[in-house]
């Protein structure tokens, strides 16, 4: 069992499984954005992750056992698919819901903005920047919940040649789910059915604050 606490302790998920099915370190302006917001939010010092945020992909199969009322689900512009769980009570960053690309047998951990403990050590596959995301990838529409979906076509770049087949061999896997465990989008559901979300739409890096606009979460 993979045991995720935020920073504080106060919120604690358990993972059946404790074997990563690959690891990522991640560049990308989302995740900036919202690691950016979340120190804002705690009133500390923020460092642009130009050598990566270290994130290892596990099986999708896991149960909130401390502080499931201080989870909430960010999201940086409405139609975001790409979601990041949060524990507010310190602002440590959990989870990565992304059902454009994982699909929905793969949970992301943000092993940088949490603790993490269980896990099997694994080998990074790649590392990838925002330049690295190909142009021709097929837009998401994760109702369908296919997994990972590209156009095909050539790629622009060296890296996600060798990320797709990984995505998509770890998304072919049986899952686990023991008795008592669940997957990210029952636990984001349950969340945003109680507490709503926040959206950081507008939000940027120029010094100005972000604009929250779940009006829970302002309420708060």
């Amino acid at each position: 069992m993979t045991v995720i606490t935020c920073n504080c302790g106060e919120t604690e998920a358990h993972f059946s499984s404790t074997k990563p099915l690959f690891r990522l370190i991640c560049c990308c302006n989302d995740c900036n954005t919202i690691l950016h917001w979340a120190a804002w939010k705690q009133n500390r010092p923020f460092y642009p992750a130009f050598q990566g945020i270290d994130k290892i992909y596990m099986e999708n199969s896991l149960k909130i056992v401390k502080g499931e009322q201080n989870l909430r689900w960010i999201k940086i512009t409405e139609d975001s698919v790409c979601l990041r769980g949060l524990a507010v009570c310190c602002y440590s960053s959990l989870f990565v819901e992304n059902l454009s690309i994982l699909g929905p047998n793969i949970a992301c951990i943000d092993v940088d903005f949490c603790q993490v403990n269980g896990a099997e050590p694994c080998e990074i596959t790649a590392q990838i920047f925002e330049k690295d995301v190909p142009s021709n990838r097929e837009a998401a529409i994760c109702q369908s919940f296919e997994g990972p979906r590209f156009m095909e076509g050539p790629e622009e770049s060296q890296i996600w040649p060798s990320v797709i087949p990984t995505i998509i061999e770890a998304q072919s896997k049986e899952i686990n789910t023991p008795e008592g465990f669940v997957s990210l989008r029952n636990i984001i559901e349950k969340s945003v059915n109680a507490y709503g979300w926040i959206n950081l739409e507008g939000y940027n890096d120029n010094g100005a604050l972000p604009i929250v606009l779940a009006e829970r979460e302002a309420q708060q």
